[in-house]
């Protein structure tokens, strides 16, 4: 005698009636649900290794105008640029495809606004690097200009006795439509603390 059975939903393990007094498991995925054939006769595809799919990230402030670019003072209205760098190791990266969201947010230490770098200027395609993929490139450089032409001056807001910033940067790499599209699927992110800047 053996028990009824009910349909599980995808992505369950369901144990079906016995036979000969051992319980048939079957996995049930995402696709194909209804179809016990592909559920009971599906083979696992051993991925390859770690090695074969690293990267590695950096986002670094640099002041233009002064003798030492890591200064963490800069001028309201002195250019700087923000650079984000990605290197890609392995073989599989040249099968990936996508579009490289990079950001920077700085959040005042005492009175001051937070906000997200992207939001102050009038293209945010600038943090962008779209449509990449890996069989042109596994290096991905992006730098922004900050009071150049991308970006107004005064972008970073700064009172009279200036104003000290915590910074961070972080990034993403989404598939299936553009950066901030509803459709699209994150992919990879991470983010970098970069310290606290004073703008003066």
């Amino acid at each position: 005698m053996t028990t009824p059975t009910t349909s599980p939903a995808p992505g369950t393990v369901a144990e079906q009636p016995l036979t000969e007094g051992m319980p048939i498991v079957v996995c049930r995925r995402g696709c194909w649900p209804a179809e016990d054939t592909w559920h009971r006769a599906h083979t696992r595809i051993e991925l390859p290794s770690e090695r074969y799919l690293r990267a590695f990230w950096h986002a670094e402030i640099l002041d233009v105008d002064s003798r030492n670019p890591h200064d963490r003072i800069i001028e309201r209205r002195d250019p700087f640029l923000v650079r984000f760098r990605v290197e890609l190791e392995g073989r599989l990266w040249r099968c990936i495809s996508g579009h490289w969201c990079f950001n920077v947010g700085f959040s005042a230490i005492g009175t001051g606004p937070d906000f997200n770098l992207s939001q102050r200027v009038p293209n945010p395609a600038e943090f962008q690097v779209p449509n990449w993929t890996g069989c042109d490139t596994l290096c991905i450089e992006k730098t922004v200009t900050v009071f150049g032409d991308a970006i107004p001056a005064e972008a970073i807001p700064a009172d009279c006795c200036g104003t000290v910033y915590e910074v961070a940067a972080w990034f993403e790499l989404r598939c299936c439509g553009a950066c901030g599209a509803p459709n699209s699927q994150l992919a990879c992110s991470g983010f970098e603390r970069l310290g606290e800047y004073q703008f003066v």
